[in-house]
């Protein structure tokens, strides 16, 4: 077997994997939603329950922060100096 024949089997397996497990994630989900249980202590959606990627996380790192500032100031600066340019013209 090639090593993209090999690659290409193992994202067909991923994804074969993937599916599996979105099924048996349904199952489940929907079982616990079925029964006599409290609305309030239920997840509220399906990725709630059982995420299958691994959370994502909505905060940024302190790097990655500082990074896009200077990023910002850097292109306001650049801007800046364009406008005085085009007015001194």
């Amino acid at each position: 077997m090639a090593w993209n024949e090999y690659i290409l089997k193992c994202f067909a397996w991923q994804r074969m994997e993937k599916a599996k497990w979105e099924h048996t994630r349904l199952i489940a989900f929907e079982s616990k939603v079925g029964s006599h249980l409290d609305p309030k202590t239920l997840p509220r959606s399906i990725e709630d329950y059982l995420p299958l990627e691994g959370r994502k996380s909505k905060t940024k790192s302190i790097e990655h922060q500082q990074a896009m500032e200077a990023l910002r100031r850097e292109r306001a600066e650049s801007k800046a100096r364009i406008e005085q340019l085009k007015k001194e013209q």
